[in-house]
């Protein structure tokens, strides 16, 4: 899939995103995620059977980072998030994360994503678009999308998004 092909499908996800949201309590999210580092242990695959059961792993490209942000309009949270590299049937660099956020010492939960990379062809820049396909504890039946700007492989990089969770 081609950069410029992703626009119109971001676009189609938030107008989704905006038809339930009376069902949902809808929050931005920004923050920072540190640099990547290699993760041995890959504790992304602890999640494939009941988060990601149609993707295929790359060996030994798994990744963790931890990140600070802000939910909603004065809620710090903190987390970890750890990623795999995945295999897939087209040309675009693919991954899935599994994301545990705090607030403070308290779990708020886990948020799952698959995510797609995205090179804008006029200034070579990376990005991210990550997409929440599951989640747990407060962010369980949720749904949303994060953005990062930059190449988190590389250096910290910051994104923003939207985080969507049930009502009560």
């Amino acid at each position: 899939m081609k950069s410029y092909m992703l626009i119109p499908a971001v676009f189609l996800s938030l107008t989704a995103i905006n038809a339930l949201a009376d069902a949902y309590s809808c929050q931005k999210i920004t923050g920072q995620l540190s640099q990547l580092t290699p993760d041995s242990a890959c504790h992304i695959l602890s999640a494939q059977s009941n988060h990601f059961p149609d993707s295929t792993f790359v060996p030994n490209a798994c990744f963790s980072g931890k990140l600070t942000a802000t939910l909603g309009n004065n809620s710090s949270i903190s987390g970890t998030s750890y990623s795999g590299l995945t295999n897939n049937s087209s040309d675009q660099l693919t991954a899935v994360s599994s994301i545990e956020l705090y607030n403070g010492k308290v779990a708020l939960g886990k948020i799952y994503t698959k995510d797609i990379v995205v090179i804008d062809p006029k200034t070579n820049n990376f990005g991210e678009i990550l997409t929440m396909v599951g989640g747990s504890n407060t962010f369980n039946g949720g749904h949303g999308e994060l953005e990062i700007v930059g190449n988190a492989l590389y250096q910290a990089v910051n994104f923003t998004g939207i985080i969507c969770i049930e009502k009560e």
